[in-house]
């Protein structure tokens, strides 16, 4: 099948236009009326619809696919419950591992209880959904089977890579030094872009399903891994972005195409 390096480039040059104009004009200008600081809980989030802002005019004058059935809503509920219990059981380990090693410390210090917090945690997977859906109509709706036809291994490689530097003007936002946590970011999205790959192929290329797969990951990761979980510890070595975490999904990676024979192609 042959690659269509064009519409490649092009959804690429759109998402990223779409989006580092939202974000780049909310940190150039630092105004408190930008949509960027002044939306409660998504006001940064909103820039993660880019992606589907540019699909969408892909598929409108560029290849010209149309809409029918992209979203791929109706998938067997297993896929579904894959994608919301899956991250959970791989942040779980990940905190069990910190916690077994010492590499981390897991100290809930939010003020609203752990138990309060979880049912919450489930409330905002759902609520969330739609910035899942922003990225995910743009990178797996739309990239990933322009890439596919690279192999599996290749073609998750390049996505992961136009999709984690997407994310540049807002890793200026972290702490620590940008030299390390722009390349560790970088590495982490490429190893995650894999599951996204198997989940969206398992289920008949959904997008709502890896949309709730996105959802999921960002909110158990982003608050049972942050701060909040392991306050004074270094996100880098113990959050959902962090050393170990790579690791692990390198780990599984590895035995996917090696022990349990994935094809690359």
């Amino acid at each position: 099948m042959q690659i269509k390096w064009k519409e490649i480039f092009w959804f690429s040059f759109l998402a990223y236009l779409f989006t580092w104009i939202y974000w780049l004009s909310a940190l150039w200008t630092k105004s408190p009326n930008h949509p960027f600081y002044s939306v409660p809980f998504i006001g940064e989030g909103l820039g993660m619809f880019g992606p589907m802002l540019a699909a969408m005019a892909m598929r409108a004058w560029v290849s010209k696919e149309g809409f029918k059935g992209s979203l791929g809503l109706t998938r067997p509920i297993k896929f579904y419950l894959i994608a919301f219990f899956a991250p959970l059981l791989f942040v779980l380990f990940l905190i069990i591992f910190n916690q077994i090693t010492g590499l981390g410390r897991f100290d809930w210090v939010f003020n609203v209880p752990l138990a309060r917090m979880i049912p919450i945690a489930i409330g905002l997977i759902f609520l969330f959904i739609p910035l899942g859906l922003g990225e995910e109509y743009g990178w797996r709706g739309y990239l990933l089977p322009r890439v596919l036809p690279l192999g599996e291994v290749k073609g998750t490689i390049l996505l992961g890579i136009i999709w984690a530097l997407w994310h540049l003007p807002v890793l200026t936002l972290r702490p620590g030094a940008l030299w390390l946590s722009i390349p560790l970011f970088t590495a982490a999205v490429i190893l995650l872009a894999f599951p996204f790959t198997w989940l969206f192929r398992a289920a008949g290329a959904s997008v709502l399903v890896v949309s709730l797969f996105h959802s999921a990951f960002d909110v158990w990761g982003d608050f049972f891994t942050s701060a909040i979980a392991y306050p004074g510890q270094d996100q880098l070595i113990v959050g959902a972005g962090g050393v170990v975490s790579m690791a692990m999904m390198a780990v599984i990676v590895v035995l996917a195409y090696s022990v349990f024979k994935r094809p690359t192609g």
